[in-house]
């Protein structure tokens, strides 16, 4: 029980970690590039992981079997955070938060495909509700540019395509070189992609780039820790916290608007999640 406690403590840090990335992410992209941004945000990551590897003597870019998943994990992982950062900067952070939440969804999707899972009678219902809920976040932008939006939910496409991939390899690779090897990977890309419109930030968005990584590396660490700590069914249910602190800080630092259809949206995504959670919760003894 302690541990379960210990794990839902960190999946909350995790939440609060990646809303407060985003807050930053927005705030600064008036004047530094995405790809620079991108490639700050997993430096920091790489970094970290590279270190706790080396003391602990583990593999960093995992066994040579599992290097196809782990590509793929960091290729729709890389391509998952570049749009992300893009629909940040021009769209709402509640709603970029709320239909980012949609990953499980496209997990389920992708994991009955291709690793053969079955999809249980429950978690078509929540699906329904949760594609509802994004339909009505995002219902109200489509009068005018639905294009930040329609990125931040492909987020969540991709994100499904690397937890999926993340699900091939569990038990086989360590979450760190998974972490390291996904970081190593943006960092070159976004570093090689950056170069033709780089430019040299003053002081004050080398800070705003510095906490980027270092709000990015906290959420991955504690999100990886969390799911070590107790089964994702027990603490998965509390990254839905993020939506909740992604427009508290829109509304205090970045002066957005909280609109009734983004409650919406928020409330039925929510509530498909801790559907979910329930329903998993009676097929996990407590003890677990």
């Amino acid at each position: 029980m302690k541990e379960r406690n210990q794990a839902i403590i960190l999946m909350l840090l995790s939440a609060l970690s990646f809303s407060l990335m985003q807050a930053v992410v927005k705030i600064s992209a008036t004047s530094v590039g995405t790809m620079q941004q991108v490639f700050c945000r997993n430096l920091v990551s790489m970094v970290i992981a590279f270190a706790i590897l080396k003391k602990r003597g583990l593999s960093l870019l995992g066994p040579r079997k599992y290097q196809v998943p782990l590509f793929l994990r960091s290729f729709f992982g890389f391509v998952g955070v570049v749009m992300l950062f893009i629909a940040t900067t021009a769209a709402r952070q509640a709603d970029v938060a709320l239909l980012n939440r949609t990953s499980p969804i496209w997990v389920s999707l992708f994991a009955m495909i291709f690793l053969r899972e079955k999809i249980s009678k429950v978690q078509v219902p929540v699906i329904l509700l949760c594609l509802a809920g994004a339909f009505a976040a995002m219902r109200p932008s489509l009068e005018s540019d639905a294009m930040p939006l329609i990125l931040a939910l492909l987020t969540a496409v991709t994100s499904g395509l690397a937890y999926t991939m993340i699900a091939f390899c569990k038990g086989h690779v360590d979450p760190l070189t998974v972490i390291f090897h996904f970081s190593l990977f943006s960092t070159i890309v976004a570093g090689i992609l950056m170069i033709p419109s780089f430019v040299v930030p003053p002081w004050r968005d080398v800070g705003m780039l510095c906490l980027i990584g270092i709000f990015a590396a906290g959420g991955q660490i504690g999100l990886t820790y969390a799911y070590q700590k107790a089964p994702a069914s027990a603490v998965s249910i509390y990254d839905y916290s993020g939506i909740i602190y992604s427009a508290l800080l829109g509304y205090f630092l970045l002066g957005e608007e909280l609109t009734a259809s983004t409650a919406l949206g928020a409330l039925l995504i929510t509530a498909g999640g801790l559907w979910s959670y329930l329903y998993d919760r009676k097929k996990v003894p407590e003890c677990q």
